[in-house]
């Protein structure tokens, strides 16, 4: 089976590093595309066949470089990356003029503004100039990967709803932290709210990232907890992801694809083929 690992970092010290590594030691080095692929090692049931790059919290004054040398990376026809979600602003200025450098870049699949830190208020994606930008993206046919507090998942389906032509992202499965994959839904029903009402929207798409797996859970705590969230997304919006190499803080590649391919085997080869590479495709427009 073809993975397209719609979610991987990389940096490295010579070029840009982004500024929060340098809390989290572990993380304070290079990661390329060697690494990525020996996070995942190699097996006979899968292949790495492509990734997309997600921007990396880089300072601004490192974003113009972080880009260029992303989409250096696409246009090598050895490498695995296929496409680039770069960082921007919604919620300041004009979208497409901040896009202006970029978007010719055959390369160019996404927008990312991380809004789970604490310089991005609550109710920020909802704000008016947000939500032009938003609009705009889709009529640019860019995605939006949102990466949100857990509480703050209604406000995105809100904002989904008033920019139906843009596809946007959930990252890391709206982050309903690390008991999720232990307890089930037990004491998450803010973020199940919030996941039901984006699933509700057609332009949203989950990516299954980000999660620990607890060494003591129930195999069937641990099961039901990824069916719910890939029964309420359905077939053809659901995503893998990694979270390269921010993965490496809980869960590495390897037995999170182990685990993704072992959970989701009863649900045939042809929805693990979108799952793993086809829905990423779409979502991203790898194919165009």
């Amino acid at each position: 089976m073809d993975i397209i690992d719609s979610h991987v970092h990389l940096w490295s010290p010579a070029t840009i590093v982004p500024p929060w590594v340098a809390e989290v030691p572990v993380l304070n080095r290079s990661f390329g595309l060697a690494e990525w692929r020996e996070d995942a090692g190699a097996g006979d049931a899968f292949r790495l066949a492509g990734a997309v790059y997600v921007e990396i919290d880089a300072a601004p004054q490192d974003r113009a470089e972080e880009n260029r040398a992303v989409f250096s990376m696409v246009a090598d026809e050895a490498s695995p990356v296929r496409a680039a979600v770069i960082a921007a602003s919604l919620s300041e200025g004009d979208i497409t003029a901040q896009l202006v450098p970029w978007l010719s870049e055959p390369g160019l699949a996404g927008i990312r503004q991380v809004l789970h830190m604490p310089s991005s208020p609550a109710g920020l994606c909802l704000e008016p100039a947000f939500i032009a930008n938003l609009q705009a993206l889709g009529r640019h046919r860019l995605a939006f990967d949102a990466c949100m507090r857990p509480g703050e998942l209604g406000d995105l389906a809100r904002a989904a709803e008033a920019a139906p032509e843009t596809v946007i992202v959930l990252d890391h499965a709206g982050n309903p932290g690390e008991g999720f994959l232990r307890d089930g839904l037990a004491g998450l029903d803010e973020w199940w709210a919030g996941i039901e009402r984006l699933a509700a929207c057609r332009n949203v798409f989950c990516k299954i990232s980000g999660m620990t797996l607890p060494e003591n859970a129930s195999p069937e705590i641990t099961q039901g907890a990824i069916d719910a969230l890939l029964d309420r997304f359905g077939d053809d919006r659901v995503m893998f992801a990694s979270n390269f190499p921010v993965n490496r803080l809980g869960t590495a590649s390897r037995p999170w694809i182990d685990f993704l391919i072992s959970a989701t085997a009863r649900r045939g080869t042809a929805w693990q083929a979108r799952f793993f590479g086809e829905n990423a495709a779409r979502a991203y427009r790898l194919d165009d």
